[in-house]
């Protein structure tokens, strides 16, 4: 597992998966995705993951990332969080996500479901 951290976020990178987690009250804009997208592309590669974002903190989600921030070897998306507020921004975000989405309140069933993925 491979680490990175920044000033708006923290992902663990796994050879299946990355964990996601964008730290709280940040505005997730195309701008910030670019940041992760390089990072990803850099450590995956052409290689197929998916991704797992770690709800723990309060966020937004710009919806151009996904109009125009989509890497083609990012297979799925699982969404972890406890909160009902963050599932309702799931299910707006999985009607804009077109691929393989799925929600869990407990970050080892996502990583499961991911490991499980391929």
């Amino acid at each position: 597992m491979k680490h990175f951290s920044n000033e708006f976020c923290e992902m663990q990178l796994y050879d299946q998966f990355v964990v996601l987690t964008i730290n709280e009250n940040i505005d997730l804009t195309l701008e910030k995705a670019s940041i992760i997208r390089d990072k990803l592309t850099k450590f995956y590669k052409s290689k197929d993951f998916i991704m797992i974002s770690n709800r723990k903190h309060k966020h937004n989600v710009s919806p151009q990332i996904y109009k125009e921030g989509q890497l083609s070897n990012m297979k799925g998306l699982a969404i972890v969080s406890t909160d009902n507020e963050e599932r309702g921004k799931a299910e707006i975000e999985q009607s804009m996500y077109g691929r393989s989405f799925a929600f869990f309140t407990c970050l080892e069933e996502a990583k499961s479901w991911a490991e499980g993925y391929f």
